[in-house]
């Protein structure tokens, strides 16, 4: 009887080896393809970041062009209005021009800045784009874990 005990003992401790063993290669496999995955998700985020930041800088680069030509326009403007001020013959009629001009201005500033921040918003949501993607896939693969 001590023998079969033996037998058992060892026949167990085999199993529980090799057992053990099949779970280790397992883990290792598993390891090895999670590093894998994970140095593929690091590099899309790097390529995301910097295809956002890309983005950003031409579409920032855009609006300060766009700035000058407006500014070059504004002085255009004024020394226009400036012209039409000294032309005036009457206080009746300066008053007429100002009332014109105020309007005028007014209204170009609404839509400029309407304007102005239609395009940073869309700038952001644009330059935001990719990073968000990446938020979505990670948002994805952490559901698939859970």
């Amino acid at each position: 009887m001590a023998t079969a005990e033996k037998t058992d003992i060892t026949s167990s401790a085999k199993e529980m080896a090799a057992d053990v063993q099949e779970r280790v290669k397992t883990a290792y496999a598993n390891a090895g393809e999670f590093a894998g995955e994970f140095g593929e998700f690091n590099k899309a985020n790097v390529e995301a970041a910097v295809e956002s930041g890309k983005i950003f800088i031409g579409g920032a680069q855009e609006l300060v062009r766009d700035n000058v030509e407006t500014g070059k326009t504004v002085v255009e403007t004024v020394t226009e209005d400036a012209k039409k001020m000294v032309a005036v013959k009457s206080p009746t009629e300066l008053l007429q021009l100002q009332g014109e001009l105020a309007r005028r201005n007014f209204d170009a500033v609404v839509s400029y800045g309407s304007k102005r921040t239609e395009a940073w918003v869309k700038l952001y949501n644009d330059a935001f784009a990719p990073i968000s993607n990446r938020v979505s896939v990670a948002a994805e693969k952490i559901s698939k874990a859970a």
